[in-house]
């Protein structure tokens, strides 16, 4: 019994002290790998990172690519808003404000004549005057309408303002080509009845 107890004694030292390095190892593979999948979420950290550097990177430089793009949409917006140089200077228009004075001058010419005219029926020059106040009234809202068309700060681009004037200047040359028509038929009649009433006054002579 002593004799087992006196191996036991010997054997148990030895056997504690061959734990200990077997325990070292497992602790400093343990600590091994610990650092080593810090290491590599230390790498994708940095990855992540950078990546996110780089979308950052991109937001801002969309941001500002999409505050370039607002403002030059902005622009576009203000410049169909108004008429530019090129349509207020165009044909067309100078040609509206041409029109405008021809219509005024046939209206003023064809009062004048319609005094001067003896040989008409009184319902024709009445016909007649109200043939043309009605011309200049809707002359003057073709005007009207031009007017607004060029001024205007609704979206409109610049060729559709041209597009609406010259529509607009057809109309106004209608207008003038009529009273113009309708004052020749008017002294053709009173030409007429003069020459056929001179006729009649050399043949009673």
């Amino acid at each position: 019994m002593k004799r087992a107890l006196l191996h036991l004694s010997v054997l148990l030292p030895m056997a504690m002290m061959g734990q200990i390095p077997v325990t070292d190892a497992a602790t400093n593979a343990s600590v091994g790998m610990v650092n080593s999948q810090l290491m590599n979420i230390n790498i994708q950290l940095k990855a992540v990172n950078k990546n996110l550097a780089r979308l950052i990177n991109l937001m801002e430089k969309n941001n500002n690519e999409t505050s370039k793009s607002r403002k030059i949409l902005k622009e576009e917006l203000d410049a169909k808003k108004t008429s530019p140089d090129y349509v207020m200077k165009s044909t067309d228009v100078n040609m509206t404000i041409d029109l405008k004075e021809k219509i005024l001058e046939a209206y003023r010419s064809s009062k004048n004549s319609i005094q001067k005219w003896k040989h008409l029926e009184q319902d024709e020059i009445q016909e007649f005057a109200g043939y043309t106040a009605n011309a200049i009234v809707e002359a003057k809202n073709l005007f009207k309408q031009c007017n607004g068309i060029i001024k205007t700060k609704s979206i409109i681009l610049p060729e559709e303002r041209l597009k609406k004037v010259s529509g607009i200047n057809s109309k106004l040359e209608q207008l003038l080509d009529g009273l113009i028509a309708y004052n020749n038929k008017l002294s053709q009649i009173n030409a007429f009845r003069e020459a056929k009433l001179s006729l009649i006054n050399m043949n009673k002579e």
